[in-house]
């Protein structure tokens, strides 16, 4: 199984692209429709699904055209529906034109396993950040795939109207912290890291003792 990253956009979101074969799956297409569709095609790529860690405009520029030019779904939480519809509106907010919203094809829970192909993906709902924002694992190659709520040594803003740092800190420290401390995680802004480095070293969220 392949890892690639595409960064994308104004605020330099990591779109990524995981694929097994010509199968792959597409995590936070955010913008730059056009440097997307390129690798895939480059690498002649079938996308078989968009999954999104959450709504906010940053991740979702992107969907609309992905799902269109390649024919698949968007998956995504319910609760980041509301993100998703008013997506254009609050890029305007930054200074950015150009965001289009989408429609959630499919809702997904936590816990529940996703099957693409043979790219096996489970949910791992982690509200704090957005209400609806999740992180999805990869057991076949121990990573998981954060959006905004964990990064390295850092985590997600929570000074939104509808967000919250307990709910962030219980996602973290319950979801993500009880992985393989050699899980690589694949932050939605900025390097990847590791849980084992993140429960030593975030001085944001601190494993529990």
């Amino acid at each position: 199984m392949r890892i690639d990253t595409i960064i994308v956009g104004a605020l330099y979101v990591n779109c990524y692209i995981i694929s097994k074969g010509n199968d792959a799956i597409v995590i936070d297409p955010g913008s730059d429709f056009h440097k997307i569709k390129e690798f895939i095609v480059s690498k002649s790529l079938k996308p078989l699904a968009i999954l999104n860690t959450h709504g906010h405009f940053d991740h979702v520029g992107a969907i609309e055209d992905v799902k269109n030019e390649f024919n698949v779904s968007l998956y995504m939480h319910k609760d980041d529906e509301f993100l998703l519809k008013s997506a254009p509106q609050h890029a305007l907010m930054f200074g950015l034109d150009g965001v289009k919203t989408s429609k959630i094809d499919y809702y997904i829970e936590d816990g529940e396993i996703l099957n693409f192909g043979e790219i096996n993906v489970k949910v791992l709902h982690t509200p704090g950040h957005s209400p609806g924002g999740v992180c999805f694992y990869i057991e076949e190659i121990n990573s998981v795939f954060t959006g905004d709520t964990l990064f390295c040594e850092s985590v997600g803003r929570t000074d939104f109207p509808y967000a919250n740092f307990n709910e962030l800190k219980i996602s973290v420290q319950q979801k993500l912290y009880s992985l393989d401390p050699e899980t690589k995680v694949y932050p939605g802004h900025g390097p990847s890291t590791s849980i084992g480095h993140e429960r030593k070293m975030n001085a944001f969220i601190r494993a529990k003792n």
